[in-house]
């Protein structure tokens, strides 16, 4: 069984329209994840997860979503219970986005804003973060070490990059994966265990175009995306490789 962690914040799953959306999101990477598997794939909040509790489903790897609403509305304590569950590894794990910053944060880093919009400097999106540069689309990132997640991917993986927040600082005992112009750590991995962040959305890929199966990719391109973009298929299927699930 994979676990999918839902770390959206109540506020975001209050309202009907995003608390759909949301949902449309793990409905999305749940399907994708059991398609890719042929394991089933179980959408848990992180509110009710405990280490205990995992253990007792038999999970045999873990993936964490990102979030739309900004750490510090959070109550960091109740992040407590998956602080440990992140340190402790028992499962390969792969963090999207909000997931790969928590990770981060689980072993001391620092999340924030890449930077501030430089003036002149044009925004891309009102939707979030005014006035801070943005990687928002089907952007490019470039692998600067060797790893088995990265394979068959070549020199420059396209993936949808829906971000303004960034881990600034690289945690004690993981390693840089890719990189992007403006974001250092695009992807990490722990180097002692199958431990995996990514800044980017994976699971947010299309197959074909005008696919829009991931709510992501449709609050980014409304009108559609016209081309294929499916690294990210590739990459999490590198990891349930790595996890022994495929």
């Amino acid at each position: 069984m994979i676990c999918l962690i839902s770390i959206e914040h109540d506020r975001w799953l209050r309202d009907p329209e995003t608390r759909d959306s949301h949902l449309v999101y793990c409905m999305d990477v749940k399907l994708k994840v059991e398609a890719m598997t042929g394991r089933p794939c179980l959408v848990q909040r992180y509110t009710d997860v405990t280490q205990r509790r995992l253990e007792g489903l038999g999970i045999e790897a873990m993936l964490i979503s990102g979030n739309a609403v900004g750490f510090e509305e959070y109550d960091q304590d109740a992040f407590a219970e998956m602080h440990h569950i992140i340190r402790q590894a028992e499962w390969p794990i792969l963090g999207f986005c909000g997931g790969h910053q928590l990770i981060a944060m689980a072993h001391g880093s620092h999340v924030a804003p890449m930077r501030r919009l430089q003036p002149g400097e044009p925004d891309v999106t009102d939707l979030s973060g005014p006035g801070y540069f943005k990687e928002w689309g089907f952007m490019p990132v470039t692998p600067v070490a060797q790893d088995a997640i990265l394979e068959g991917l070549g020199p420059a993986p396209v993936f949808l990059q829906v971000h303004y927040c960034e881990v600034k600082d690289l945690p004690v005992g993981f390693q840089v994966l890719a990189s992007s112009q403006e974001c250092r750590i695009q992807l990490m991995r722990r180097l002692d265990r199958p431990v995996y962040g990514a800044q980017f959305h994976p699971e947010s890929y299309t197959e074909w175009a005008q696919d829009w199966r991931n709510p992501l990719v449709k609050l980014v391109y409304p009108n559609g995306f016209p081309e294929a973009r499916a690294a990210g298929r590739d990459l999490l299927a590198s990891f349930f490789r790595i996890a022994g699930v495929l």
